[in-house]
């Protein structure tokens, strides 16, 4: 399983008889932000876009099944650095959910057939969900979308990762961070990383555009990652960059990549490094996650850590994310399933239940727990004897001694080593 945590998604743009009302209503109060929120919310992720942009999505998407991809993040980019969360427009659905495995699921599990476990055996309900998964999709590659918001940072300190916009942020599933100076890097690798309900899971390293004004640095760097954070590489406007550049431009952003991620590999070590396509990109310049791994040990890095660079570490970004959404990432919400053996007509009720069981009452339980000390200390007893020879232990096993007889053969050994003293002493 082959992941591309970056796929670009047009933000829509805002519809222009809304301002043109606005503009005519001045003395009107503003409408609230939290009510606009659930407006774009409740909208579709293609409104407002064009037929162009609608295409070209479809087709990059299509292109990503074809080259072997499994998971897709569906990324939210608003460019300019702000304190306000854009709505995230995947609430009511995702872009492709017909090839969307989660999709497929829910609908099998929402039919009658699988729904009724206990008239139809194991292997029928088995056969639906296998139907519903392959007519579904219409014999597509199945293409799993999740949901990322990427944020630009500088030196204003301006970012939306504040306690007003957690339940905003929480309708993503994946937060990501591009810092463009060294005061904006080390916030990124210190404060942002740090587990939280708005903990950052991926550092963006936009190599190509220039080489680095500040300095990479390994305690921050090594920080971030002992948090579960990842440093992603884009690769496509790097080394496949757009035919209006000139030639001199793209031989530039290839050199500035090559070098600036050697660098970020020789620091981490090769771990905690993701690639991803990255925007403003076209069809031609994705790549297989094999040309991936070999793009990983041209800059440095050994062939498992660049193989784990397209599979492994964005799995363990994804794991990661799920705890964002807990309290500082260590309580999760249980989910009870019944086993599908038992339907919800054969389970009894619970107040039959609790007057069918019979409660242990205060001398029961003491009685046990005395039994249980007993047997627990013998079992030690017989653990700190020595070995005996098995003879003795089964005369000892058939033949127990009572404390009168153990007493009498303890005063006979007595008498007997005082006889042979005195004859001792006599003799000599």
């Amino acid at each position: 399983m082959y992941f591309d945590l970056y796929f670009p998604f047009p933000i829509p743009e805002p519809d222009e008889t809304q301002n043109k009302k606005a503009k005519k209503g001045k003395g009107k109060a503003a409408v609230p932000a939290a009510e606009t929120a659930f407006i774009a919310a409740s909208k579709d992720c293609w409104t407002g876009l064009e037929s162009k942009e609608r295409n070209g999505i479809a087709r990059r998407a299509a292109l990503l099944g074809h080259l072997g991809y499994s998971v897709v993040g569906c990324t939210i980019n608003p460019g300019e650095p702000s304190n306000q969360v854009h709505p995230s427009p995947f609430q009511t659905s995702l872009p492709f959910p017909d090839i969307d495995p989660r999709k497929w699921s829910a609908a099998s599990a929402s039919t009658p057939a699988a729904s009724s476990a206990s008239s139809s055996s194991s292997s029928s309900s088995k056969h639906v969900a296998s139907t519903s998964q392959a007519g579904s999709n219409g014999g597509k590659p199945p293409l799993v979308q999740v949901t990322r918001y990427h944020m630009r940072l500088d030196d204003s300190r301006v970012h939306p990762l504040t306690g007003a916009n957690t339940n905003a942020l929480r309708n993503y599933d994946i937060l990501s961070v591009s810092p463009t100076s060294d005061k904006a890097f080390q916030l990124a690798c210190t404060d942002m990383s740090n587990p939280g309900p708005n903990q950052i899971s991926i550092i963006t390293l936009p190599l190509h555009e220039k080489p680095f004004t500040f300095r990479f640095n390994r305690k921050q760097m090594k920080q971030a990652q002992r948090n579960g954070v990842v440093f992603e590489l884009l690769y496509s406007a790097a080394l496949f960059p757009s035919l209006n550049l000139s030639p001199e431009t793209a031989k530039r952003y290839r050199q500035n990549f090559l070098s600036n991620a050697r660098e970020v590999v020789r620091i981490t070590g090769g771990k905690g490094v993701i690639f991803s396509s990255g925007p403003g990109v076209n069809e031609n310049g994705f790549r297989g996650p094999l040309d991936l791994v070999n793009l990983g040990t041209m800059i440095g890095m050994p062939s498992n850590l660049a193989k784990e660079a397209v599979s492994d570490a964005p799995r363990a970004v994804l794991l990661r994310a799920q705890s964002r959404r807990t309290f500082k990432a260590v309580m999760s919400t249980p989910k009870i399933v019944p086993p599908p053996s038992i339907s919800a007509a054969e389970q009894p009720p619970v107040e039959i239940q609790a007057q069918n069981d019979t409660t242990p009452t205060a001398a029961n339980t003491t009685e046990d727990t005395h039994v249980k000390i007993a047997d627990d200390t013998a079992a030690d007893v017989e653990m700190a004897q020595p070995n005996k020879s098995p003879q003795l232990q089964s005369q000892s096993q058939r033949q127990p001694h009572s404390p009168k007889k153990r007493s009498a053969e303890i005063e006979g050994a007595t008498t007997s080593i005082k006889k042979k003293n005195k004859k001792n002493k006599g003799s000599s």
